[in-house]
């Protein structure tokens, strides 16, 4: 059985160009039977051709002949008649004896007889040769749709599959180049987000420092608020050294009056 796979089911090139090798294999095998079981040999798809050219001459020459004999028939299917009618050669016209008339009308009869067994076997061989012919006739539809399958369409999607084929390499080409790029991206990324914490507690950091640096300059800003007698840092701690060399302080007074002078 000749199998056929539309062309809508097939979803892409590729599948297309699977499609149509299917259908050239298909159409190859079912014509090669065929040929077989008709011509009782085996045959290849490349002598269709030349077997269906064959076949026709072979109907046309058993039509012909068929129809020879049957002229040949119709024509001296009449002469009997004649004869017994007329008593005259049906050829020549020329007057027929007794005896004469009775030997060409048996003459006749006999043609007649042999002229019917003839004609059933040329009406036999007529009919099987054109039955053969019809047949073969019915593959030339499927034989032309194998040569155009082969010749065209398969060429044609096979061209088209290359250019794809190519066209999807470039674009496979580009891709592989932006998942590099991605790639380097991400990599950039994870640097940067490993920065970031650090980044953070650097800021935070700062943010101490210029705390502490307001509380210092507000504790100098009230330390020159005082005014005269109050005695700086680095005289404070002059002193706290000369008197740590002497021994001659007691810390706990000097603290509260350092406090006292402060405040």
């Amino acid at each position: 059985m000749l199998v056929s796979i539309p062309v809508s089911e097939c979803s892409d090139t590729e599948r297309y160009h699977t499609c149509l090798i299917f259908q050239i294999t298909s159409r190859k095998r079912f014509i090669e039977s065929k040929l077989q079981s008709l011509d009782r040999q085996s045959l290849s798809i490349d002598s269709y051709l030349k077997v269906f050219e064959t076949t026709k001459e072979k109907r046309d020459v058993q039509k012909s002949k068929y129809n020879i004999a049957d002229g040949m028939r119709q024509m001296f299917d009449p002469f009997e008649r004649v004869a017994r009618a007329h008593h005259v050669c049906p050829c020549c016209e020329r007057p027929f004896s007794a005896e004469e008339e009775d030997e060409f009308v048996k003459k006749q009869q006999v043609k007649a007889a042999s002229s019917a067994e003839h004609m059933k076997v040329l009406a036999v061989d007529s009919s099987n040769a054109d039955s053969h012919f019809q047949q073969l006739d019915k593959l030339r539809m499927v034989y032309e749709e194998y040569v155009k399958i082969g010749k065209e369409t398969i060429p044609n999607a096979e061209k088209d599959l290359h250019e794809l084929t190519q066209e999807l390499d470039l674009k496979s080409q580009a891709l592989d180049d932006v998942i590099g790029v991605l790639a380097q991206v991400k990599a950039d990324k994870e640097s940067i987000e490993a920065l970031v914490q650090p980044v953070e507690t650097a800021d935070r950091f700062f943010q101490e420092i210029q705390t502490w640096q307001k509380q210092v300059d507000d504790l100098e800003e009230k330390l020159d608020v005082g005014g005269q007698g109050v005695k700086t840092m680095e005289e404070i701690q002059s002193e706290l050294n000369t008197l740590q060399s002497t021994n001659h302080i007691d810390y706990v007074a000097f603290a509260s009056t350092f406090i006292l002078q402060i405040m």
